[in-house]
């Protein structure tokens, strides 16, 4: 496979979205709520309570994702995108030996205090985008790519996905995301995302993203009943 450029409106997507990452973290550290900066007009709009009350799960350690991915002792789990995940919702208590990327080096440098303070032993945390892994081909058994692919074009995506499978091993077991259009609230996650500092590139359509997938990959299950759609699959 040729080695992969970045073009240059990803590269500055990139940038933009590891700028709004960082200042996530340092707004906790001065404890305040990237929410409570939202426009007032937004933050009271109908649209936004109601994505607020509906309580979507979307994130690497959601019960769904373990079930399908059934962690065990001995294999190497890798959460792209890992944010504060491990921290959140306990991905080191999984039996599988965690590893984390993200572009934000804020964010990694944030668990990894926390993974030191509270001497938790993990396989490790590293500042990275997606489509270029430092990882050896075929070293993980089971991923999970939550809220990334989201914020890119159909060229980055395929990229990642080509990366996700080089860094799993032959019936590794993945489960990856993207916005679910025919939710009536994903214009308003847009629209909060916007404001976050994390806009958006023009998403492939369902069809197109799911024949990338196919090449890569073997689709066990699609779940396309809240505001992400999610697909468990398998490294062919």
């Amino acid at each position: 496979m040729k080695k992969y450029q970045l073009r240059r409106s990803v590269s500055e997507q990139i940038k933009v979205l590891k700028k709004a990452y960082d200042r996530t973290v340092e707004n906790f550290k001065k404890g305040v709520n990237d929410l409570d900066l939202l426009p007032e007009d937004f933050k009271n709009s109908a649209e936004f309570l109601k994505l607020q009350k509906a309580k979507y799960t979307c994130h690497s350690g959601s019960p769904d994702i373990k079930e399908y991915l059934q962690p065990k002792k001995g294999m190497n789990f890798l959460d792209v995108g890992c944010c504060a995940n491990l921290i959140n919702y306990g991905l080191d208590k999984w039996p599988s030996n965690y590893y984390g990327i993200d572009i934000s080096p804020k964010l990694i440098k944030a668990v990894k205090a926390f993974v030191a303070k509270n001497k938790i032993k993990i396989g490790g945390l590293f500042v990275s985008e997606a489509a270029k892994m430092p990882f050896k081909n075929n070293f993980f058994d089971i991923a999970a790519c939550i809220g990334v692919l989201e914020y890119f074009d159909e060229s980055y995506i395929c990229h990642v996905l080509r990366e996700l499978h080089r860094v799993l091993k032959s019936g590794g077991r993945l489960v990856v995301d993207m916005p679910n259009l025919e939710n009536q609230d994903v214009k308003t996650m847009f629209q909060l995302e916007a404001h976050l500092g994390r806009p958006r590139f023009n998403l492939p359509t369902e069809k197109v993203f799911e024949k990338e997938l196919r090449k890569n990959f073997t689709i066990d299950k699609k779940d396309d009943n809240s505001l992400m759609v999610k697909y468990f699959v398998r490294r062919r």
